[in-house]
């Protein structure tokens, strides 16, 4: 990981080291020093990029505007972890990203690739989401002995309750960061067993995500992109860390 919650993340800078950090994908053969770890000498990195193409770089962050600063320097992906935050400060952080990424000469702010966190429960309707969630939500040390359940599902994006409440509240957010291009989803936290998470898996993939994807794409300027793929950057022959442009 190059960043987490500032610039520096055992000793390496993405600024100041991250072409030298990246070009293990792009070289076959590589030699590095850094100033905290030991030197690496005709280094090859491995699995090697699938089609030769290193993967996309995002940048994630809970609330540190330096890296949303990284990743418009380098018209790199920013991603707000958006899980303990209230929306607000989501869409401060993300509304810098893309300010800075239009200055960096990159594009246009609303062109800014964005991703996004999220955490939800879900069941057929929501008095059944509230009653199965609550024990879980109460008891796990991230959550117990703070707000209730109610309050915290007010103040930050975790949503329990039905399908719809859940494509609702989500398909909203672009209302305050604009069109963005990815949404994970939070599923196997406070302690879930394994057959209730692989449940919500479930009703993520054939209810929530389709319906998410048309909402989407309603009003979605032409000129936004697409979200990062494989084969989207192996037909643009994606190289690694981009170079800045001079700032206006």
């Amino acid at each position: 990981r190059i960043g987490s919650l500032s610039p520096r993340y055992y000793g390496a800078s993405r600024a100041e080291d991250g072409p030298q950090l990246l070009s293990w994908c792009r070289e076959d053969v590589v030699d590095w020093e850094g100033k905290f770890r030991t030197p690496l000498e005709g280094f090859t990195s491995t699995p090697r990029p699938l089609d030769g193409v290193p993967p996309f770089v995002w940048h994630g962050s809970i609330r540190s505007p330096e890296i949303a600063e990284q990743a418009a320097f380098y018209g790199d992906g920013f991603f707000h972890n958006n899980i303990f935050w209230p929306m607000r400060h989501v869409q401060e952080m993300v509304t810098y990203y893309r300010e800075r990424y239009e200055r960096w000469g990159h594009g246009k702010a609303h062109q800014a690739i964005v991703g996004l966190g999220g955490q939800v429960f879900v069941r057929p309707n929501s008095q059944d989401a509230v009653r199965e969630f609550r024990p879980y939500f109460d008891h796990a040390p991230v959550y117990g002995g703070g707000p209730s359940l109610e309050e915290f599902s007010a103040s930050t994006p975790l949503t329990v309750g039905s399908p719809q409440q859940v494509i609702e509240r989500y398909a909203s957010m672009r209302e305050s960061v604009g069109d963005y291009q990815r949404q994970l989803f939070l599923v196997d936290h406070a302690g879930l067993p394994l057959e209730v998470v692989l449940e919500q898996i479930e009703i993520l993939g054939t209810e929530i995500v389709p319906a998410l994807r048309r909402e989407m794409a309603v009003g979605r300027p032409s000129d936004v992109p697409d979200a990062p793929t494989h084969e989207a950057l192996v037909a643009a022959g994606a190289s690694i860390g981009g170079e800045p442009r001079d700032e206006a």
